[in-house]
């Protein structure tokens, strides 16, 4: 009895080292901004709704109302902005986007770029026509423009209080 005790106690403990620092990321996430390139040479929309943020990341739209090509960029699939995203925008982990991703492979469909760190992101919207991606809000700058907001589990394009202070 005393061993099946300290086996559950082991397995508990384990649980708790693994979820913790995922359970803590999501919620001390801070609002995400969705955005485009604020160059005029490679900006090609003004507005954005959720339900194409979706199906752009489903790569189910893929063309801008002018015909430029949508090129999103992901964050890669460890990042915590990333698993956000992903659950909030398209209702799943990326890990279990494979099987989607897999089947559209062979008809040509592959998923979304994706880069190691929100700077990447930030350089490949600015620099790419078409590109729409996602970062902390508190990382914008003069490159991109924000488009839509996530916060906790919402998508609105009504730009949301921010804390930018440094977390510990």
């Amino acid at each position: 009895m005393r061993s099946l005790f300290k086996h559950a106690l082991a397995a508990l403990c384990a649980f708790y080292a693994v979820a913790a620092p995922f359970t803590a990321s999501a919620e001390e996430t801070r609002p995400l901004a969705v955005i485009v390139s604020s160059n005029p040479e490679t900006a090609v929309i003004q507005q954005l709704s959720p339900r194409d943020l979706g199906a752009i990341y489903w790569k189910r739209k893929q063309y801008w109302q002018g015909g430029t090509r949508i090129r999103p960029v992901n964050l890669h699939a460890e990042h915590p902005l990333r698993i956000h995203f992903s659950k909030v925008v398209l209702g799943s982990l990326p890990n279990e986007q494979a099987d989607y991703w897999n089947g559209l492979y062979f008809h040509g469909t592959t998923p979304p770029y994706s880069v190691q760190s929100e700077e990447a992101v930030l350089r490949y919207v600015n620099l790419t026509k078409g590109a729409v991606g996602y970062v902390d809000a508190c990382k914008l700058d003069d490159r991109v423009k924000p488009l839509l907001w996530i916060n906790d589990s919402m998508i609105s394009s009504s730009k949301p209080a921010l804390d930018c202070e440094p977390r510990p």
